[in-house]
Formats: structure tokens, sequence, C-alpha cells
């Protein structure tokens, strides 16, 4: 049963695009094997220049969101410092004719869902020439290290939508089975 329910999978991926495809544990150490994987990928099918490089760059900067956001497992131990594997996170990178389209999903704690429609609207709502803007002026904002819980200076979803070439898109869903703790945090970008 469970190889028909692979043959499936992968029959389906290989039918919609598919590249890459990964679900499980983020560290450091699998996000840069990830991302040789993809770099090969895209040398096999040709993919050079500034496409390259953009697809490459968001499927880093959402899979480093995932591990940073991402609520560590409450049964988790780590067994040392620097092998923090307690995050999870998928992440998809497909191609649909000469596009590319990167999706991840990670879970956030629900009570991050109001800060990130917050933060994606208005972006979702921009032109081209005011996402640009917004990005240089956000470039030049210095009063970002008053935000306890961004990692960065909140460029990140500046800089997806920026090098997207369709509007991209979000979703929070409830997580299945976390007791309503946790929502599941999709964002998709088209390069």
């Amino acid at each position: 049963m469970l190889i028909d329910v692979f043959t499936l999978f992968r029959e389906e991926a290989d039918s919609n695009g598919i590249v890459f495809y990964y679900s499980g544990v983020l560290s450091q150490n699998v996000i840069k094997a990830m991302g040789d994987s993809l770099k090969q990928k895209l040398q096999k099918q040709d993919e050079k220049g500034a496409k390259s490089r953009k697809v490459f760059s968001t499927f880093i900067e959402m899979i480093q969101n995932a591990m940073h956001y991402s609520p560590s497992s409450p049964d988790y131990v780590p067994s040392s410092p620097d092998n923090d594997i307690s995050k999870e996170g998928s992440i998809i990178v497909g191609k649909d004719n000469d596009k590319y389209f990167i999706i991840c999903a990670n879970f956030i704690e629900k009570r991050f869902e109001q800060r990130i429609r917050e933060k994606l609207d208005p972006i979702l709502s921009m032109t081209a020439e005011e996402i640009k803007l917004a990005y240089r002026q956000q470039l030049k904002n210095d009063q970002h290290g008053d935000d306890s819980i961004s990692k960065g200076a909140g460029l990140g979803f500046l800089t997806l939508a920026r090098d997207s070439i369709e509007p991209i898109e979000y979703a929070l869903r409830s997580a299945v089975g976390s007791e309503d703790e946790l929502t599941c945090f999709y964002l998709k970008a088209t390069i």
C-alpha cells in the first residue's frame, strides 16, 4: 500500500513540475544541503543568471524564515547548542512553463497570526514600484532593532515581493491536532 501512495505522490509531483521538495527538521546543515541540491537541479535544467539567483535567494529566505520562526517541538531535547533540529518545515520548488514557484510551510504560534497579516496585507496591495520604494526605505530604517520578534530588518517579505513576478500569496490554516496553539503558515512566490 505505501509503495502505491508513494508512486502516486511521485507521479503527481512530476506532472505538476515539481523540481524540489523537502519536509522535515530544519537546521543550518540541512538548509545548506538543500541549497546545494537545488543549485544542482537548476544547473541540470540549464537555468542560469538572474532567474537562477532569484529562485535560490527566494528559497533560502523562505526556509530560513521557517527555521527562525517555527516554535520548537515540546518534546525536543537538544544534543548540543549548535545542533538544534527542533524546528520543522516544508518547501517546494516547481516550474510551470518558464516560471518557478516556491512555496514554504511552517508552524507558527497562533498569537503571531495578526502580526503576519499586518506585515503581508499592505505588501499585497502595493504596486511593484511601491514595493521597491518600501524596500529602499526599510534599508535606511535603523529602528528595526526595537523589534524583539523579528530576526532581521523586516526586509524578508519585501525582498520576496520585490523579486516575485506575480503577487506573493499566503495562507494561515489551523494546524490539525495542535489544540488551537499552532497555525500553519504558507507563503508562495513566483520567479
